[in-house]
């Protein structure tokens, strides 16, 4: 039950009977010809009525103050609670522009999202079409499956992922020269697999051997770090998806490893190292620590 719908009526009654007080009071003050500071009569009758107003204020007031406490904070905490309120109205309207602000950038971002996915399916195209696929009766190079599927599924989906994704298509089943390519799609978070300056693999090499096969061993410990590193840095384009990472080494350092080796005359430990970061997108660039 709302207050106000018991206390009006208890104002009313109380009013009610300090206003019949009041005119018993002066009535009977009136017959009786009573005066108060040596007052005319009709003066003493008039205050009464004054002072009968008065009550009926100040009791009205009692009352509500103590049944209702909004009314307190109404009488005597109204311009505090009003600079409060507009505090909170002033904060409401920053929060309502950072939403905005935020659902704003979420769009954006789609909208990037959705243009990367494109570009890298225009790419798949052109390498597509460079090893003699060919489209479909809808002009497509690359399908995309299930059929139900669209690219713009795919960019909402890499949207909600909260890392890096790499997103890579994977043909779904063997294609002959001139057919469409048919597609799935996977997603990996791209994640740091190792470290600038992780040793990957390391082996024995020996000096006294002929420089070919000093470099052939040297290369036999980089396709080593790339089998280990299988499922966790994403083999190149346009090979199984089950092969290895492909080890990038650099021909100079490649060339310097081997002249070192080759200059120590003996046994040595190389060990295969990752110069820079590598992540799960690769390459898998490798280098060479002659010990």
């Amino acid at each position: 039950m709302e207050l106000g719908v018991l206390l009006i009526p208890i104002l009313i009654v109380v009013s009610g009977a300090i206003a019949l007080v009041g005119n018993a009071v002066g009535r009977n003050i009136g017959r009786r010809r009573l005066s108060l500071f040596q007052l005319r009569p009709r003066y003493t009758a008039q205050i009464v009525t004054v002072i009968t107003g008065m009550l009926i204020t100040i009791v009205t007031l009692i009352v509500v103050l103590l049944i209702s406490s909004e009314a307190r904070v109404a009488l005597f905490r109204l311009n505090a609670v009003l600079r409060q309120t507009h505090q909170l109205e002033e904060e409401i309207r920053r929060q309502e522009d950072r939403l905005k602000q935020l659902a704003l950038g979420d769009i954006a971002y789609l909208g990037a999202v959705r243009q990367r996915v494109l570009a890298d399916v225009e790419r798949a195209t052109d390498m597509a079409r460079e090893n003699g696929i060919g489209p479909d009766g809808h002009g497509d190079v690359v399908v995309l499956t299930p059929p139900r599927a669209s690219w713009d599924d795919i960019a909402h989906l890499v949207d909600l992922r909260e890392t890096d994704t790499v997103v890579r298509l994977v043909a779904s089943q063997n294609t002959l020269k001139g057919e469409p390519l048919t597609v799935f799609v996977q997603l990996f978070d791209n994640r740091l697999v190792y470290a600038q300056g992780t040793v990957l693999v390391e082996g024995i090499v020996d000096g006294r051997q002929a420089r070919e096969v000093i470099s052939r061993e040297l290369l036999r410990l980089a396709d080593q770090s790339a089998r280990l590193a299988r499922g966790r840095v994403l083999p190149p384009p346009f090979t199984l998806v089950t092969a290895p990472a492909a080890a990038q080494v650099d021909i100079d350092a490649h060339r310097a490893a081997v002249a070192k080796v080759q200059r120590a005359g003996r046994q040595v430990l190389v060990q295969v190292v990752a110069p820079r970061d590598v992540y799960t997108v690769g390459p898998l660039t490798v280098s060479f620590t002659v010990r």
